[in-house]
């Protein structure tokens, strides 16, 4: 089976791709850069895979793209995959996530393809959080303006679906951690300060936002089987999926875990410049629906993740210096 997958040397692209064609699958893939960023891709998997620079703002390079892999399946993985990387952008967010999806669909269209299957990578931010076990049925009134993006992506992925004929899921991601994962999101960002310490390049001492907040995450490989189990599902009643543990970990956690990876203790000090106005607490999905329909179970336990990527971390990180920061 011919797969597509857009953003695919992203962080969840290049696990989905290894798996994918570790599973037998005919890998295509896209990506803005003229060359696919570097991760955790062995050389042999980046050659299997066939690459095609094009962007999801590019209708034409799409519909060219789609016509020549003809995929029987696309993953749609491009677009903006965080509120940090959104920030200060949230027009071009907008346009990449909302608009960059429709202009897939449409290119998929032109491109006269048979009736391909999207399985759309969503966010749990589209949602807002709750103190409950959030559930597919939940509205989606996002807290945030990344949040926006990924609802309105939400809607015009299931809209479009519909209105072309096409077979679309969503896959609503709770945050997914592990080797691999961009300097910005929280777990890298504390294994490379902890790294930092370990190595005597910084003092004993970090400053952090609210580590009280919780969130439900998956290790990474847990949920790229839960993207692909997603695809094999037969056509059914339901369009958007969970794809979470059902439990939410304190952001505090991470960090015990990170310096406990890294064999250090530190002098933690909360800086209000730090903290999110609007965060919402929790945030922690129902992965019931997923877990009855794909026979799909977290298989991973997080405090090895954490180690996991500590060590991923240490063994490719050069200048671990911060932005701005003086040699």
């Amino acid at each position: 089976m011919s797969v597509l997958v857009t953003g695919g040397d992203g962080f969840v692209g290049q696990h989905l791709i290894a798996a994918l064609l570790a599973g037998g699958r005919r890998v295509s893939a896209t990506t803005v850069s003229t060359e696919p960023a570097a991760g955790t891709l062995d050389p042999d998997a980046f050659a299997a895979a066939r690459w095609y620079h094009v962007d999801v703002g590019d209708p034409a390079g799409l519909e060219r793209t789609l016509a020549e892999t003809d995929p029987a399946v696309v993953f749609h993985l491009a677009g903006f995959s965080s509120g940090a990387q959104a920030r200060g952008r949230v027009d071009e967010a907008l346009a990449v996530n909302a608009g960059g999806t429709l202009n897939l669909m449409s290119a998929a269209h032109a491109a006269g393809l048979r009736r391909p299957r999207f399985v759309v990578a969503g966010s749990a931010d589209a949602y807002g959080g709750d103190d409950a076990l959030i559930d597919e049925s939940m509205p989606l009134r996002p807290r945030s303006l990344y949040g926006t993006t990924k609802a309105a992506q939400d809607v015009v992925a299931r809209g479009a679906g519909r209105a072309l004929g096409f077979d679309v899921r969503v896959a609503r991601l709770f945050p997914l951690i592990g080797p691999g994962q961009g300097a910005a999101f929280v777990l890298p960002s504390f294994c490379r300060r902890a790294l930092r310490v370990a190595r005597g390049e910084g003092e004993p001492r970090l400053r952090v936002g609210n580590l009280d907040v919780e969130r439900d995450y998956t290790d990474v490989r847990d949920g790229v089987d839960a993207l692909i189990r997603i695809s094999n599902l037969a056509p059914g009643p339901h369009h958007a999926y969970n794809v979470c543990s059902g439990r939410g970990t304190a952001v505090g956690q991470l960090l015990t875990w990170v310096l406990d990876a890294a064999g250090i203790e530190v002098e933690i000090t909360v800086d209000p410049s730090l903290l999110r106005d609007g965060e919402p607490e929790r945030l922690a999905g129902d992965p019931k629906r997923l877990q009855e329909a794909a026979k799909w179970r977290v298989e991973r336990d997080l405090r090895e993740t954490v180690r996991e990527t500590y060590r991923w971390v240490e063994a490719t990180s050069g200048d671990l210096r911060e932005p701005g920061e003086q040699a």
